[in-house]
């Protein structure tokens, strides 16, 4: 399933369930120099670095637990593609990582306050 087709509670689970896996991705920043190259490379990582966060993200779009969640090597780089260009999931993800930038500049900035 895409991002955009979860609705109301569905849509605040997802996104409660898929947060914290997410941001283990896109904290590494073996992430995002690979991403710079291309996205086949950013999977390359992703899966070798972040196989539990990736199966809780897969299981979850399709409406699943980890536990529930198979794939085969063929029927992995499928999802692993299909995840890496919905549009919602790639917005989702960098403002992630701009919210990121901006509660670590806040705390340093809120540090330094007397």
């Amino acid at each position: 399933m895409k991002l955009s087709e979860f609705k109301d509670d569905a849509a605040l689970e997802l996104i409660a369930d898929i947060i914290e896996p997410a941001t283990e991705i896109l904290a590494d920043p073996a992430i995002k120099e690979a991403f710079s190259r291309s996205k086949m490379a950013a999977i390359k990582v992703a899966i070798k670095n972040h196989k539990g966060a990736i199966k809780e993200i897969i299981a979850r779009l399709d409406g699943k637990t980890p536990e529930e969640c198979h794939f085969t090597a063929l029927s992995l780089p499928i999802k692993l593609l299909s995840m890496f260009n919905d549009p919602d999931l790639q917005q989702l993800f960098t403002s992630s990582g701009q919210m990121e930038d901006v509660t670590a500049c806040s705390s340093a900035s809120e540090n330094t306050k007397e």
